[in-house]
């Protein structure tokens, strides 16, 4: 069975899949909002400003063009802030409708149909005139001020419409209860293996273990089979707990480690995580780098208080 579990007063989407948990959204995010935001400081050496967009944030924008402090600037939340760095602002926002999907640049670029869906000229009209409208906005006051608001929870809810919708009050589920103490828990089991999962600071270490798995094959390909086994597990876990930075995995030492490469990488593709392999160093530690998306799922967990 297929659930998205919702507690409104948390701002918590819980996706479930087949009883796993396959992802947490926190839809009081800002990101992909669109402002009129205000330069309040610049750093021309590396063509970087600091842009307002409330009383109490301002946003990191690279830029090619040329602003002044005072000046407007019309940008989209694009990355929320993590690791005492500030939110990411873009100046090429996008734009989208049901058939439709456009960015500001190149300036006179029209909308583009959405793959499989049929040409609407009324829904096309109205993207590319928004558009018009935002790049117009620049010009007028006050700013800061939000000029578009993205629905991530309703947007969610439609991307997976397949899914049965349950309201809960999370302190009081049973599926959010196993999530913390799956999150709280560095060693996790899978079947009669385990893994030890370490978010450091600076990185993430993850450890495997054979478990009390015992067989009487070769050793080499004994180790490999759990190795391959673990792969998806792993994968799992990169991508539930919203890890990012660099990763090292200590995976049992064997022999054929290109076929080790070639299944992490099809993992990774699985569950969509924007990663770059580097694969074994000479010290047997394999290496990924993950594009980071935000806090951890245990960093924003903790703020909101709900995990110790």
């Amino acid at each position: 069975m297929k659930y998205i579990y919702i507690d409104p007063k948390e701002k918590i989407i819980i996706r479930q899949e087949d009883k796993r948990v396959m992802e947490v959204i926190f839809y009081d995010s800002l990101l992909n909002n669109i402002y009129r935001g205000k330069v309040v400081n610049k750093i021309d050496s590396l063509s970087s400003y600091f842009v307002q967009i409330s009383d109490n944030e301002n946003l990191f924008l690279k830029s090619s063009l040329s602003y002044a402090i005072g000046d407007n600037v019309i940008i989209e939340y694009v990355r929320e802030p993590a690791n005492g760095k500030l939110g990411l602002a873009s100046e090429n926002f996008s734009l989208e409708n049901e058939s439709y999907k456009i960015k500001r640049y190149p300036i006179k670029a029209k909308a583009k149909r959405k793959s499989g869906k049929k040409k609407d000229d009324i829904l096309f009209e109205e993207l590319n005139n928004k558009k018009a409208w935002l790049i117009n906005e620049e010009k007028f006051f006050p700013s800061p001020k939000l000029l578009i608001e993205n629905s991530k929870k309703d947007s969610y809810i439609k991307k997976y419409k397949d899914y049965e919708i349950k309201e809960i009050d999370i302190k009081n589920s049973q599926v959010f209860n196993n999530l913390i103490k799956d999150i709280s828990n560095n060693k996790l089991n899978y079947k009669d293996l385990s893994i030890i999962i370490d978010e450091l600071e600076t990185l993430t270490v993850i450890d495997v273990n054979t478990g009390s798995r015992k067989s009487k094959m070769q050793k080499e390909d004994f180790l490999l089979g759990i190795n391959l086994e673990l792969i998806d597990f792993i994968a799992y876990n990169l991508k539930l707990r919203n890890i990012g930075g660099m990763c090292l995995i200590d995976f049992l030492r064997v022999h054929d480690k290109e076929k080790i490469t070639a299944e992490m990488q099809k993992a990774i593709e699985k569950y969509q995580i924007e990663a770059e392999i580097f694969g074994f160093t000479q010290m047997g530690l394999f290496e990924i780098s993950i594009k980071r998306r935000g806090d951890s799922l245990k960093t924003s967990l903790r703020k909101r208080k709900l995990i110790s």
